[in-house]
């Protein structure tokens, strides 16, 4: 339903995922890098367009709606990522998928090779790789800019029960045929049986525009997304759990694509700037008195001559019926594959500051 009323809710945090990530290696690195980048790919870019005194390109509540993400225009000010974030060490058969050798190890040595003069280099040591290191984040925001994809992987010796999330490689290279990701795809959500051509040319190009749909990426999307879509597709066929980030500068949004591993579950979040109107910001404001929550400092970027308010949305999408596997793997109708594969389930408005777990639930999509 299409509406213009402003409605914020105050969302406080599950305790079983706070305590997640202050007891789980993985997820505590998770958290760290997802700050991080909400800094650099949206609020870094805002600025950089502030700056250039161009207007920012806003995504518009439309494009938020499962189905309706289409194809745009790039923004070159918009900074960019691509990490691969896994719980477990990469297993042998996907080195072929992801390109790790020994010249892209991030070592002094191999960083120097790529951009000699890069700032604060000469600080640089091996143990700031590890994520729960201080200068890991330094480390990381130092390589984002110069790099195309980043690998961070449990590098803990086998048998140990303590994880180690290390940024391992850079210049990660993704690489994989699409028809074998639409025929793992196919297979897994039952609608194929064996081969990718056993229903015809006709049913593999609706399949090839939903493998993008199943991330909530337009169809003919390139570049960082395409390789995010393998990434991701790739963890679901071994049963990895991980996670990857992608942000890019045609859609302005960042996006996680997180695998559950054995449950075989695939969840979709997509971060972005908004701007509320200087009456959402008053009644924003006054929900914080109401909970004492410092609403202007944890989280409103700025505020301008306007009074319109700058925040950060989170939007949470998990997949319809027709694209979650069938009940005992049984052969699934075609005619399914035409649904929708994605729900919204949740909006909220994020903290912009360590530490604050809680969040602020807001509809946007349905806006007019």
């Amino acid at each position: 339903m299409i509406t213009n009323e402003n409605t914020f809710t105050v969302l406080h945090a599950d305790p079983e995922e706070r305590e997640r990530v202050l007891t789980d290696h993985y997820w505590a690195a998770r958290d760290k890098i997802l700050k991080l980048l909400l800094n650099y790919t949206l609020i870094e870019s805002f600025k950089k367009f502030v700056k250039r005194q161009m207007p920012y390109p806003y995504v518009s509540p439309s494009m938020v709606r499962p189905r309706a993400a289409t194809a745009s225009r790039e923004y070159t000010l918009h900074n960019t990522c691509l990490i691969t974030l896994l719980d477990s060490p990469l297993p042998g058969n996907l080195r072929k998928h992801f390109r790790c050798r020994e010249g892209n190890r991030v070592t002094r040595e191999n960083i120097v090779d790529v951009a000699p003069d890069i700032p604060f280099l000469e600080s640089y040591c091996d143990s700031h790789r590890d994520s729960s290191h201080p200068a890991f984040v330094n480390l990381l925001r130092m390589l984002l800019p110069l790099d195309y994809s980043l690998l961070i992987q449990n590098t803990a010796a086998p048998g140990d029960p303590v994880k180690k999330i290390e940024l391992s490689n850079f210049h990660v290279r993704i690489e994989r045929l699409t028809d074998n990701a639409l025929r793992n795809l196919g297979i897994h959500l039952n609608y194929l049986e064996r081969s990718l051509r056993e229903k015809g040319d006709d049913f593999i190009e609706t399949l090839e525009k939903k493998l993008y749909e199943y991330y909530h990426f337009y169809h003919n999307a390139g570049g960082r997304r395409a390789a995010a879509v393998h990434a991701a597709q790739l963890l679901l066929r071994e049963k990895l759990p991980g996670t990857i980030l992608v942000g890019s500068q045609q859609d302005r949004r960042l996006t996680l694509l997180t695998v559950h591993g054995k449950s075989q579950e695939t969840s979709v979040e997509q971060f972005f700037l908004i701007k509320l109107s200087s009456a959402a910001v008053s009644e924003l404001i006054d929900l914080g008195h109401e909970h004492r929550i410092d609403v202007r400092k944890k989280f409103l970027i700025s505020i301008d001559d306007e009074h319109e308010g700058l925040v950060v949305l989170k939007a949470e999408y998990a997949h319809t019926e027709a694209a979650r596997p069938t009940l005992g793997n049984q052969p699934r109708d075609s005619g399914q594959i035409h649904g929708d594969w994605l729900h919204l389930v949740r909006e909220s408005i994020v903290p912009i500051v360590p530490h604050e777990t809680t969040q602020i639930g807001y509809s946007f999509a349905y806006r007019s």
